[in-house]
């Protein structure tokens, strides 16, 4: 794989690849100045740890995610944002090899996924499913030292509770459902403080490599040189529905999308769940639609119960007249899933 290529899988490991990251303006009123770990944070498909710290146009985030069954190794991401200078630094530390990397940002936030404040109304957009769900009050708590209403709503799988910050309104814990029915904490913040960061935090990394291109929270484009583009380009990639794996674990789950082309080629596609998938190639004769699919192993730590859940998707790009291809080309659209884990 490219360096390029390696690099902002960094970026995509925390931004786009799982699907789950969605658009986020800048919103009006919020705190500039704060920090905060969360512990659980929205998880992929596996339990993941969020440290974050802002202090006005700069914010730093450090994502972790620990080994468990199917994963031997942690993943640690480090993320720094400069907002006034649409610039983004991406490491993945737990990988030395991968070299870091600095592009531009144009978004005005980090994604709601990390920043539960700037991102307060992106995210209860989507708890409520876009106003769908209706939740109502029930109680009041001091939550980790903050106090917080509480509001719940009834779905066919359960009950749904959040605890939203008295001052501010940002949702501190979320808790709902699991696949066996029983509640489950799906984030949690923890150590909320709003004393300003020390500076240190938000030094750039050195050495990193500048990529051309852009990203912003829910997207990455790489540019290709423009006398290495391919005359023809991906123009559809279409991830099918997953479903839920019932049974022995690990659990093998069969992923399956669809391609098309508007001419011939070599395209590279990989899948994302979780983990990134093999980088893989189809090659097109003439302009059409091929069937692409990869297995992925799933594996339940008995610790964290017997179910797991996430969002898969996958990319797909045109090889360049060079034989390479830096271009992220085109994403599928996300479909969830869940496994059971039978003992």
């Amino acid at each position: 794989m490219r360096n390029v290529e390696r690099m902002m899988l960094g970026v995509v490991g925390f931004m786009a690849v799982m699907g789950l990251v969605r658009p986020s303006g800048a919103q009006t009123g919020v705190p500039q100045t704060y920090s905060y770990s969360e512990d659980p944070a929205l998880s992929i498909i596996a339990p993941t740890l969020v440290t974050l710290r802002r202090d006005g146009a700069k914010e730093m985030v450090d994502q972790v995610i620990p080994p468990s069954p199917g994963r031997d190794k942690e993943y640690h991401g480090h993320i720094l944002y400069d907002f006034a200078a649409h610039k983004i630094w991406t490491q993945v530390l737990s990988d030395p090899g991968m070299p870091c990397s600095v592009m531009t940002y144009t978004s005005a936030t980090a994604p709601p996924e990390f920043d539960v404040i700037s991102g307060a109304a992106d995210l209860m957009q989507e708890f409520t499913d876009g106003g769908k769900v209706q939740f109502t009050p029930a109680g009041a708590e001091v939550l980790n030292g903050v106090p917080t209403k509480i509001v719940e709503a009834a779905t066919a799988q359960g009950k749904g509770r959040i605890w939203l910050s008295v001052q501010g309104n940002y949702p501190l814990k979320v808790a709902g459902p699991g696949p066996d029915g029983k509640e489950q904490t799906i984030i949690e913040v923890k150590q909320l403080s709003f004393a300003r960061p020390p500076a240190s935090a938000f030094t750039p990394p050195a050495g990193c490599q500048a990529l051309d291109g852009e990203a912003t929270t829910n997207s990455v484009h790489v540019g290709t040189p423009a006398a290495a583009k391919s005359p023809w380009k991906v123009t559809a990639a279409q991830l099918q529905p997953i479903g839920n794996y019932n049974g022995r674990c690990p659990a093998q789950v069969k992923m399956t999308g669809t391609i098309t082309t508007d001419g011939p080629g070599t395209v590279w596609y990989q899948f994302g769940a979780g983990t990134l998938g093999p980088e893989q190639t189809a090659k097109f004769a003439a302009a059409g639609t091929q069937t692409v699919s990869h297995v992925f192993t799933f594996a339940v730590d008995p610790k964290y119960g017997n179910d797991l859940g996430g969002s898969a998707s996958f990319r797909a790009v045109m090889e360049d007249t060079a034989g390479g291809h830096t271009d992220f080309g085109t994403s599928s659209n996300n479909a969830d899933f869940a496994v059971h884990c039978v003992r």
